[in-house]
Order: structure tokens, then C-alpha cells, then sequence
């Protein structure tokens, strides 16, 4: 996982624990403090789409680098054919 997905974990889990507590406990707390549930169930999606995502970016990165390769070889072949 990267900084990021741990980054949405953490948010997420933090506004879960927070957020239950103040709505379910029984504390009188301000109405303004019950928004922390649902910015931990935000996060939780940001979690989600995010480490469903890191493979396919990372998949998508390495065929990038092997169609480079491939192209800097072909222009390595012109170059020395030009050469000749």
C-alpha cells in the first residue's frame, strides 16, 4: 500500500471510532460534530478506490516503460542504419 491508501485507511478508521462514539455514546455534543461519521465513510471509499486502483496503475505503468523501451530501441536501429 502506499502513503496515500494508509493515509485514507487511517482518516477513515479515526472518523469511524470518533464518529460512532459522538453519535451512539449519548454525549451532548454540538449537532456539528455528528458530520465526522460520515467523513470516515468518505474515506473508507477514497480507501477503496484507491487500493483497487494501485495495481492497475502499476500495471499500466510498466507497459508504458516496456512500449518506451520498445520505441528507443527502434530509434537506436534508424539511427545506426542512417549510420551505415
Amino acid at each position: 500500500m502506499t502513503l496515500a491508501t494508509k493515509t485514507f485507511l487511517a482518516i477513515s478508521f479515526a472518523g469511524f471510532i470518533v464518529g460512532s462514539t459522538m453519535d451512539f455514546g449519548g454525549f451532548r455534543v454540538s449537532p456539528m460534530l455528528t458530520a465526522i461519521l460520515p467523513v470516515g465513510v468518505t474515506f473508507l471509499g477514497a480507501f477503496l478506490i484507491s487500493l483497487i486502483l494501485e495495481k492497475e496503475v502499476a500495471r499500466f505503468d510498466e507497459e508504458q516503460r516496456q512500449k518506451l523501451a520498445v520505441a528507443r530501441q527502434r530509434l537506436v536501429g534508424t539511427k545506426l542504419d542512417k549510420d551505415l
